[in-house]
């Protein structure tokens, strides 16, 4: 037996070339015979680990293979990516098969290319590949599923693994075909459920420690890889499902070329500021220019062309990336939050814009139980009426999911993401931007009118609002933004 048969064994791969031997419940994925390997995980359970190992695995024993990583989001994509090199470099005998690494790729001395995409259509089709690997895929759409699936039809002993925390409703694809592998293991699908305690690094008493202060819902969720009920969640998963399109976020950098070139991008942004554990977000809205795909009698679209959060981000470099994606999309109205640390960074950046001459003007909001029971209804009520297209954006969902509402006394909403649930950064980024906006605002998209939808790529979110693939904001449109709702003091003019 040669060197190379004795490594196709994935365990003898991991212990003697990677250096990282497998727990018993990732050699049991690792060694299935299935066709689709489909894990539900909870947290620090060594899934990104297992995924990278195969890959590797893969590429280094079959000589001229494919591997292709579709993850939620790029910078989830490149993580995992980042990961799977970082092995092959630690490793004497796999960094000398490393031939190229870039951003997206790894390219072996055999031949065998890993490859990792975010999730879109036009970055997955047409690609035939020996290994599909779907990270985080109960957030990826079923459009996009439906895009990656064929890609291992033609070539043999192909397989598919699909991996992911517990998100979404009952029919979406992963969920089904977990349940499908976990309830009728055969060739073709085999399903595994890692809570938390799977692995052997967690500490069971922590664990039972955090159960027993936490609610039922969030440890079940985070720790037990169970899906939850919408019971005490602000948004339905419908609402927030209907209302995601598979579009491309647009980075300042790009867009400030646009704007070089001619274009003028008028957008409203909400700013939260964090600390220790928080982070800091910036989440921008803006009107979609449609190219006339839509009835333009329901009035404006409005949609997400950029966002973006920084853990461990000094206040001073955080307000000069706001300086520069103000000047791209040469922001109108910034509503920045004062709760907490944020009066003295807000009033910072009001200066700094200021004497930047980046035009845009920065209100100083106080976010109170009112506040958030208004901005989160306006929210609620665009996504019910297709007035509001959310990107695919891994955390911005899972806050928005994990938003919970508590009648209390006086008879209010008292609305936001529990410590235990992780952090709602985004969202209230989210939400102080769209307190800027006036649905109501006179006009219409930019574009002509009367496009046909077939000449324009795009993507149709489930409540049938078309949204260009390269979604842009209508470059013209000025009405549509205000003084932000329920800021300190209402009586000063915007303009």
């Amino acid at each position: 037996m040669t060197d190379l048969d004795r490594l196709r064994d994935v365990d003898t791969f991991a212990r003697h070339l990677v250096g990282h031997a497998l727990w018993p419940h990732q050699r049991e994925v690792a060694r299935s015979p299935a066709r689709y390997r489909i894990i539900c995980a909870g947290r620090q359970v060594g899934k990104s680990r297992l995924l990278s190992i195969l890959s590797l695995h893969k590429a280094f024993t079959s000589a001229g293979a494919l591997v292709l990583i579709v993850s939620a989001g790029e910078v989830a994509a490149q993580r995992l990516l980042e990961d799977v090199a970082a092995l092959a470099q630690a490793s004497p005998l796999l960094r000398d098969s490393v031939l190229d690494e870039t951003k997206s790729q790894v390219t072996l001395s055999n031949g065998s290319t890993i490859m990792s995409v975010p999730a879109s259509q036009r970055q997955i089709r047409g690609w035939a590949v020996d290994l599909l690997i779907v990270d985080e895929a109960a957030f990826i759409d079923p459009d996009i599923w439906r895009a990656a699936e064929p890609a291992i039809i033609a070539r043999p002993g192909s397989r598919i693994i699909l991996c992911s925390t517990p998100w979404g409703a009952r029919d979406h694809f992963f969920r089904v075909l977990w349940q499908r592998g976990l309830d009728r293991p055969d060739e073709m699908h085999a399903g595994w459920h890692w809570p938390s305690s799977t692995s052997p690094l967690v500490d069971k008493a922590l664990l039972e420690e955090i159960r027993a202060r936490e609610s039922d819902t969030y440890f079940r969720r985070e720790f037990l890889a169970e899906w939850t009920d919408e019971s005490g969640a602000y948004f339905t998963d419908r609402e927030i499902d209907d209302a995601v399109a598979d579009y491309g976020l647009l980075s300042p950098e790009v867009l400030a070329r646009s704007a070089a070139a001619g274009g003028a991008f008028v957008t409203a942004a909400g700013v939260d500021w964090g600390m220790a554990r928080d982070a800091q977000s910036l989440c921008l809205v803006a009107a979609l220019d449609d190219q006339g795909m839509n009835d333009p009698g329901e009035g404006l679209r409005y949609f997400v062309p950029h966002l973006e959060f920084r853990y461990r981000c000094g206040y001073g470099d955080w307000i000069d990336r706001i300086i520069e994606v103000s000047r791209a999309y040469q922001l109108r109205v910034i509503a920045s939050e004062t709760n907490g640390v944020g009066a003295y960074p807000t009033e910072d950046l009001r200066q700094r814009l200021h004497a930047a001459r980046a035009g845009a003007h920065v209100f100083p909001v106080w976010t109170d139980v009112r506040r958030k029971q208004s901005g989160f209804g306006k929210i609620k009520a665009l996504l019910q009426r297709g007035r509001l297209v959310l990107p695919r954006h891994p955390e911005l969902l899972k806050q928005l999911r994990s938003l919970e509402f508590e009648q209390t006394s006086g008879g209010s909403l008292k609305i936001s993401v529990p410590e235990r649930a992780g952090h709602d950064d985004v969202a209230m980024a989210l939400m102080q931007a769209v307190s800027c906006i006036r649905p109501w605002g006179v006009g219409v998209s930019g574009g002509p009118s009367g496009v046909q939808p077939s000449s324009v790529e795009h993507v149709v979110t489930g409540r049938g609002v078309r949204v260009p693939v390269e979604a842009r904001p209508v470059p013209w449109h000025l009405d549509s933004y205000r003084m932000p709702e329920g800021r300190e003091d209402s009586s000063e003019a915007v303009w």
